[in-house]
């Protein structure tokens, strides 16, 4: 599945780079920026941030049950994006709170 049409990024170029970030020895968080900069790429129209940042999560995690990266590494990677998915959580939340409001 394509996840970033103008950067060409498919959901398995993500993994791909994803296994690769998480197995060095000084991993960073494999935020959106810190993928497409690995893969060489650069978002442009950024339309596809969500997206990218729920193909992240959803990819940790299933690496992490198949044994393919480190649970602890995949713990704290998701600890410290936890701490940006709960701010989006929050705007999301009050976000469907106006729409229902206005309906």
């Amino acid at each position: 599945m394509i996840v970033c049409s103008c950067a060409v990024i498919s959901d398995s170029d993500l993994e791909q780079a994803l296994i690769e970030i998480m197995s060095a020895p000084d991993a960073p968080v494999p935020t959106p920026g810190v993928v497409y900069r690995y893969l060489s790429k650069r978002m442009r129209c950024c339309n596809c941030s969500q997206l990218v940042v729920d193909t992240i999560y959803e990819t940790l995690e299933r690496l992490e049950a198949q044994g393919r990266i480190c649970p602890y590494r995949s713990a704290t990677a998701k600890a410290k994006l936890g701490r940006t998915g709960a701010a989006r959580l929050r705007t999301n939340s009050r976000e469907a709170r106006l729409l229902l409001a206005a309906e």
